[in-house]
This record gives structure tokens, sequence and C-alpha cells, in this order.
């Protein structure tokens, strides 16, 4: 009794998928766009007639994205006779062609299979990378062949301009024996330009077998740029413009978002010590955009009033806050009005009066 396991991989990048919608004047347009590839697998059964399978019927196993793998294990019973063996992995995958692929099996023979080295990469991606930052990537190689693989090279391919590799493309191990392990750390810049989502960075690992054949293996790592939301205030609008104690005014602050992704749930809220509406919600602000947050107010009081508009939002980060300091000015009612109004009425009547005598004889 024994086990076979079996490591399952995803190798695609990504694929163009390609959308007819409609265009001005009822013309369909062709879009395409780049996304990346998830195999769903159904199934993966072990099938022979010379080992009894006691567990391993696998179903619905699921996505694997790309770069990523799994591990399926088998519990077999072998057979009464020595002997090499290869019993079949039949893997159904949806919306693709079923693989099957023989796995050599020694049964207490004296013939030894081919030794080769296998090598298996494991990487570490930080969670938190956004536009214009710089992160390191962490890989691990490990040997789980059965012989030691000489002149590795580890070479990264950067996928776009948006995306620069700050160590060495190209890095060189010179052996690497059967059960050891190394690790390679690799440093990248981004630029504030790069989309935001999944970017696929290619990475080709090669190696020199026992018999001086040379193995390349071709890996994705897949890192997720997330965008940050940035809030401030592009305007600040009266309405009117001039205010005096006790009248009713707007107060118009756009609110405008200088980030790389949607700030969203946007929710605006004043201090000031004036009654009426304090409280405006503003809901998703895109990048490079901007949207009003109104109040209505009363004013109660007269002179310079400082006071404070608090922004809270969210992104894919958490929870933001953001206080801005503002101020409003507001007049006294002293009746200057009336008095300039009667001003104005005295020099009218004045005026008509001495053009009335210039037309008298």
């Amino acid at each position: 009794m024994g086990t076979i396991e079996v490591t399952l991989a995803n190798t695609a990048m990504q694929a163009s998928k390609t959308n007819t919608e409609p265009g001005g004047q009822e013309e369909m347009v062709a879009q395409s766009k780049t996304v990346p590839v998830n195999a769903f697998v159904e199934s993966a059964i072990l099938k022979t007639t010379d080992f009894t399978v006691l567990s391993g019927w696998y179903q619905d196993i699921g996505e694997i994205g790309p770069g990523q793998s799994t591990t399926l294990t088998f519990l077999v019973e072998a057979p009464d006779r020595e002997g090499l063996y290869f019993p079949e992995v039949w893997i159904r995958v949806r919306g693709a062609e079923s693989v099957k692929y023989p796995i050599p099996v020694n049964v207490n023979t004296r013939h030894t299979l081919i030794k080769q080295p296998s090598i298996r990469l494991s990487r570490s991606v930080p969670v938190n990378i956004t536009p214009g930052s710089a992160f390191d990537i962490t890989l691990d190689l490990q040997n789980e062949g059965l012989a030691t693989a000489h002149d590795i090279t580890v070479e990264i391919i950067t996928p776009n301009t948006s995306l620069s590799s700050q160590s060495p493309e190209r890095q060189f191990i010179r052996e690497l024996k059967s059960g050891d392990s190394t690790t390679v750390v690799l440093s990248f810049q981004s630029d504030n330009d790069i989309p935001i989502g999944i970017r696929q960075i290619p990475v080709r690992i090669s190696y020199m077998n026992a018999d001086g054949t040379r193995l390349v293996q071709n890996e994705q790592i897949g890192v997720l740029v997330q965008g940050t939301g940035e809030l401030g205030i592009a305007k600040q609008i009266l309405d009117p413009e001039q205010i005096f104690v006790g009248d009713m005014f707007s107060l118009v602050c756009r609110i405008e978002n200088t980030g790389t992704d949607k700030a969203k749930s946007v929710r605006a809220t004043l201090d000031i010590p004036f009654d009426g509406t304090k409280e405006a919600f503003v809901g998703t602000i895109g990048p490079d955009n901007d949207a009003p947050a109104v109040f209505t107010l009363k004013a109660t009081q007269a002179g310079d009033i400082p006071f404070h508009l608090t922004i809270q939002y969210k992104d894919d980060f958490g929870v933001h806050e953001e206080v801005i300091p503002l101020h409003v000015f507001v007049g006294e009612k002293n009746g200057s009005g009336m008095i300039i109004i009667l001003v104005l009425v005295v020099l009218a009547g004045a005026g008509f009066l001495y053009w009335r005598r210039q037309r008298q004889p």
C-alpha cells in the first residue's frame, strides 16, 4: 500500500477575450480585452488495471489561477507482481480538452527509473501593491527530483513598461542537490499608470540534467495591484456670496478624488455652529473626478467662523477619514442698507428739482 501524488499547475498567462457591442448608428463594434485564465478542474481520477485505488476520486476540484498549483494524493494498493507500471491520471478541465498523463511506478524491481532533477517554485508576494510603489517578491526553489540540477538560471521577463525590475533580470545558481532549496529575491518598481488588477510576471527557469540536456520550465507570478482613493476639496461655493446673520444660504463643497481607484461610500459632515443640514452622502467618486456635497444652513453668528469638513470613505484598503479646516465670514445686519437707499432717494429728488428749474424761462 502506498500513495501517488500528482501536482496540477496552471501555466497559462492571459487570454484575449472579444465581445461584440453596439456602437454608433447601430453598428456592431468588436472590443477585445486581456483577462487572466483560470482553469476549472472538474475531476481527476487514477485509471489503472494493475493497482487497486483505495481513495482519490476527485470531483469539482475548482479553479486554479495563473501560476498556481494544487496537489492531489491517491491511496493505492500495489499489485502482487514486481515490475514497472504506468497508471494514468485523467484530468477533465471545463471548456478544454481532457488530459491523460502516465505515471511510472516501480514495484520492487531492480530496474531504476532515470534520475532527474525537478525544481518546484514557491513564491511569496506582498498583498499591498499600489501604483507607483516598490515591492519585493521572494522565490523559493526546491529540488524535489532525484538528481542534482546544474547551471540553474532564473530569468524574469517584465511584461510592460509600467513594471520594471530593480534587480538583475537573470540570476545564476551553480547547482541544487536533491532535496536542497534556495531563495531568490526579486525587486520591482511600478509606475503611477500601471493598470489596476492582476499583473502576470513571467519567470523562466532552466537547468542542466545529469545527461547534459537542458530542461526549461515556464512559471507565472501573479501580483494584485490595488489603487487607493485620495479625497480633498476642489472648490467651495457660497450662495449667496455675502451672508448676514439670520440669512439662509447654501454651502457646496466639490470633493475631488486625486487617487488611483474609486472612493466608495463617501460621506461629508460639518461641525459649523449654524442651524441646518450638516451631513451629505456623496456616494462613489472615481479617480480624477469630483462630486458635490451640498449643505443648507442658517447663519446664527457674525464674524469669521472657523469650522471643519470631515470626509469619510472606503477603498480596497479599508475606511479612511480626511478632516479639512474651513471658514466663512458672516456680516451684521445694522440698517446701513436702509440709510444708503434714503440717501439715493434724496439725491434723486434734488436732481429732479434742478432739472425742473433749468427748463423754466
